[in-house]
């Protein structure tokens, strides 16, 4: 009977149309807001998320860089949590992902409304995790040089 079942699961997914995947992959608990971007924005998006973004700390720990400096801003440190938090160079950016997200733009909060704590206590791995703050920190990518190097 399972062999059944099977066979006629494999002949209706020959029926889906073309890029139905992705709604498949939403389905099954896949990140709808990455499943949306463009493919630039995502890859930086999923490379700060694993630690593999083209900033200091990475570029040190592969031995392309020999310190951690900012080359945006000169803070001693550059990583993910200084660059999304902290960093001057991204002050206005950095002020409209946190806060005022919500002003005349729909489907989408700040991430301290969203998660109910102030910026300094959140860690970047939950905020990467949560799914309601990816389409926000997309958003901000996509307008600053977070995660290239200039």
């Amino acid at each position: 009977m399972k062999w059944e079942e099977s066979k006629e699961e494999i002949k209706e997914m020959g029926k889906k149309p073309k890029h139905s995947y992705r709604y498949d992959l939403v389905k099954r608990g896949g990140n709808s807001a990455l499943m949306g971007a463009k493919k630039k924005i995502a890859a930086r998006f999923n490379q700060l998320k694993s630690g593999h973004a083209l900033i200091a700390k990475y570029l040190l720990r592969i031995g392309k860089r020999s310190n951690m400096h900012c080359w945006w801003c000169g803070h001693e440190y550059q990583t993910r949590d200084h660059l999304v938090k902290w960093c001057k160079r991204w002050k206005r950016e950095q002020k409209r992902l946190w806060v005022d997200r919500q002003e005349g733009e729909e489907g989408y909060e700040g991430i301290e409304k969203v998660l109910k704590k102030p910026k300094i206590s959140l860690p970047m791995s939950l905020i990467f995790a949560e799914e309601k703050c990816s389409q926000a920190l997309m958003d901000s990518l996509s307008c600053t040089d977070v995660g290239r190097i200039n």
